[in-house]
């Protein structure tokens, strides 16, 4: 999802509904360079096709392409305490809890940043495995709100509401992208700030 976005390092990302953190915790290891599964162990370590030279080389190269001064600004939010107790110790797991700043805080009372161009990317509940139609009412009210506060930020947001882009943006999505949650068939909306 983030490198469907414009996101990239030196904008802010923004995830209002962020659980456990995938997507800010996503962001933060693509923006700093960090290779996938750069600190465990594959089963591939122990073919004897591949000398264990190679891999201490590779490992070294990853290592030494981290960009540990990139430019990364992520603010990540959720109702649920525990949600964001998780996400502060997988960002610390992942080696990237500098770079994201995690809170509790309910949508609607999110306010955005005094700048330009956010791009906000988040997977918000939609009724399927969590959340009621009060609440999913609720988020999408917040997004709205959002949404006008600011013409220059981009949303990238992940459900199987397929009512979202009228329910919320009145307007289609500039782009859309079929994806799978598990089994749930959902789709990627991304509707592109002003520039």
């Amino acid at each position: 999802m983030v490198k469907l976005s414009f996101w990239k390092e030196g904008r802010i990302l923004v995830d209002p509904c962020c659980g456990s953190g995938t997507i800010p915790i996503e962001a933060a290891l693509i923006g700093r360079n960090i290779a996938p599964g750069l600190s465990r162990k594959f089963i591939s370590e122990d073919w004897d096709n591949i000398p264990e030279s190679i891999w201490k080389e590779e490992r070294k190269s990853a290592f030494e392409a981290i960009r540990h001064d990139a430019d990364i600004q992520i603010f990540a939010s959720d109702i649920d305490p525990r949600a964001i107790a998780a996400a502060e110790d997988n960002a610390m797991e992942a080696g990237v809890d500098d770079c994201i700043s995690f809170g509790v805080m309910d949508i609607s009372r999110f306010k955005m940043p005094d700048k330009k161009g956010v791009v906000v990317i988040t997977n918000p509940p939609y009724g399927e495995r969590i959340g009621e139609e009060k609440e999913i009412q609720k988020i999408y009210g917040a997004f709205k709100n959002l949404a006008l506060d600011d013409p220059t930020w981009s949303f990238f947001v992940i459900t199987a509401d397929q009512n979202f882009e009228k329910l919320v943006f009145a307007k289609p999505a500039d782009r859309r992208r079929k994806l799978y949650n598990g089994r749930i068939e959902t789709c990627y909306y991304q509707f592109h700030g002003q520039k």
